[in-house]
């Protein structure tokens, strides 16, 4: 899975942390505390994506289907659908329990809404989400802050390849903390098992 990342210099993501940060000492506000985020994240020489550009640039089936998928990375399924199109505008809405709502967040408790610039047809699919190596797999305490990303092979049970964990900044940001392939034994128990 490529991921297009915005490119943010380790040094001058430091600088600018340091900043916000004291600003912050003076005037709290969401922006900048979604900013902070966003620069310790790139500090650390993690890379961040706004997710409605990785999910566009992943492209779409020929059913009209996001070929990227996002859920909470303790979740079993992954449910999208089209929520509504406006203005060549389309909203996915992707949900990791089948009748979960999403009352306009951009990242609810089993919701994540993603807009992309492209009209596409009402459509509906549901596919299994990846398993997290221990190597990458935050304890159990933290696991419900983290997503993970992949690319879909079908919207059926089929197990993904090559997944990404992920953490929401604020907004459309959000920072890397992993890539991996699944390997052939593990899609293999994924089959037997979700």
């Amino acid at each position: 899975m490529q991921l297009d990342t915005i490119e943010i210099d380790q040094d001058e993501a430091k600088a600018r942390l340091n900043e916000y940060t004291e600003s912050l000492k003076h005037d709290r506000n969401s922006e900048d505390e979604a900013i902070v985020r966003a620069y310790r994240a790139a500090a650390r020489g993690m890379p961040i994506i706004r997710l409605s550009e990785v999910i566009h640039a992943g492209g779409y089936f020929d059913d009209g289907l996001p070929r990227l998928a996002i859920a909470r990375a303790d979740a079993l399924r992954c449910w999208v659908r089209d929520d509504w199109a406006r203005g060549g505008q389309t909203t996915f809405i992707y949900r990791d329990e089948a009748d979960a709502e999403n009352r306009g967040a951009l990242v609810g408790k089993y919701t994540v809404r993603v807009e992309v610039p492209v009209r596409r047809p009402y459509v509906s699919g549901s596919t299994m989400v990846p398993v997290i190596p221990p190597r990458y797999r935050p304890n159990r305490f933290r696991i419900r802050g983290f997503h993970l990303l992949w690319e879909v092979e079908k919207w059926t049970p089929e197990p993904p390849r090559d997944p990404a964990l992920v953490k929401h900044i604020g907004g459309d940001l959000w920072s890397v903390h992993a890539v991996w392939d699944l390997t052939e034994l593990e899609r293999a128990v994924l089959i037997g098992t979700r």
